[in-house]
């Protein structure tokens, strides 16, 4: 038993025996041929991808990039919004602006000046009801989500700039220069008046911006707000010209700032909010509120996510001066574009909305009627979106 226990032990650790030379065809001459092999196998892949993505009979296999060929199809990029809200030294709401980019390879967009005195809800009979009222109250959070519930769209981001913050974003230009009608005027507690900026052309200095636009609080609404039109569109003009806008912007490491550069880049449209006049209130006027929103947002993030029918919005005719106005049809009925494209062939005579999912067909039906479009069932439709809308040869007539 002993002498079995010790050879197994010796077995365990007995010194292991070299294993033969390999010979010289396996050592060096099979790895070579494996490498060459392989080397090979990739130019033989490239060379049939190049021939499949240039073979012109049958099927395209590459991508389609032409935006004006039949079945031309592309994501959209959700339009980049920005709330920019001032508040003074005491923690004030005094400037409200609306931002959207037009293009963010281009450059340009749309600022939307919004009065911090202006009441959302027409309705609104308790307290906080006037936004700088709710910025007061909830902050910068409570203000964007009232917003959102005005503009019924999400925003991509909010940004609060303060006096600091402003100085450090006009420092590089130094001055802005706005033309006054009359003196800004600013009235005390004890009644007296001091002017703060003259008549005339004020030449605003970076650490006076706060000041200027708080003065701009001690007007009516409508004066507010282009007063507040004034100096974003001749600040814009000023870090828009002779050169890049990056180069008269700092780096504050705030966003506000990427998104400056991009707008500031090409031209932008600086508009002030639509407004009604109450007796003892300012509230929007809805009517023109829904046209502003389908031009500063023409691809509007979901004010919910879910609460929009997603489109497939494509062209059935090869007419694409119509494409502009369908869009903003479809996103006035409430929906919701994420794919943008060209049918397969442009002989559709009728516009359509199609879907595939029976479980939406009640709200399909809803966005149609809105449309004014006929309602297909089709479970073979591309699966992209929830709702496929085919621009046909009748749009302009059925538009009208």
């Amino acid at each position: 038993m002993e002498e079995q226990e010790s050879e197994k032990t010796s077995n365990r650790f007995r010194k292991r025996e070299k294993a033969p030379a390999s010979s010289f065809g396996w050592r060096w001459l099979f790895p070579a041929f494996l490498l060459a092999a392989v080397i090979w196998s990739v130019f033989l892949l490239i060379e049939s991808g190049d021939e499949l993505l240039n073979d012109q009979s049958g099927e395209t296999l590459g991508a389609i990039v032409d935006l004006s060929a039949p079945g031309f199809e592309a994501f959209v990029e959700q339009t980049w919004s920005m709330v920019i809200a001032t508040e003074n030294k005491e923690g004030k709401l005094v400037d409200l602006v609306v931002g959207a980019v037009a293009d963010r390879e281009g450059g340009g967009g749309s600022l939307l000046i919004v009065s911090p005195s202006l009441v959302p809800d027409s309705n609104c009979e308790q307290s906080p009801c006037a936004l700088s009222s709710i910025y007061d109250e909830g902050g910068l959070g409570s203000l964007t989500a009232a917003l959102v519930d005005l503009f019924n769209v999400g925003f991509t981001e909010e940004v609060l700039l303060t006096p600091t913050r402003w100085t450090g974003l006009v420092a590089p230009v130094d001055v802005v220069e706005v033309a006054l009608e009359d003196s800004l005027v600013e009235v005390t507690d004890e009644g007296v008046e001091i002017v703060q900026f003259p008549q005339g052309d004020v030449k605003i200095q970076d650490e006076r911006v706060v000041d200027f636009l708080s003065s701009a609080n001690y007007l009516a609404a409508t004066e507010q707000m282009n007063l507040s039109k004034n100096f974003w569109k001749s600040w814009l003009k000023e870090i828009g010209q002779n050169g890049s806008p990056a180069e008269k912007l700092p780096d504050l490491g705030l966003s506000v700032v990427d998104f400056l550069a991009v707008v500031g880049a090409a031209e932008t449209g600086v508009t002030t909010f639509p407004i009604t006049n109450l007796e003892s209130s300012i509230v929007p006027n809805l009517f023109e509120l829904e046209n502003v929103v389908v031009d500063l947002f023409p691809f509007p993030i979901a004010a919910v996510p879910g609460d929009r029918l997603t489109v497939r919005l494509m062209n059935g005719t090869g007419d694409f001066t119509v494409d502009s106005l369908a869009r903003k049809h479809v996103i006035s009925a409430g929906a919701e574009i994420v794919v943008v494209g060209n049918m397969e062939t442009f002989d559709f005579q009728e516009s359509k909305v199609v879907y595939r999912d029976p479980l939406i067909a009640e709200e399909v039906e809803s966005l149609g009627a809105e449309l004014g479009f006929r309602v297909e069932f089709d479970e073979l439709i591309s699966p992209v979106a929830e709702v496929t809308v085919v621009i046909g040869a009748d749009f302009l007539v059925s538009v009208q």
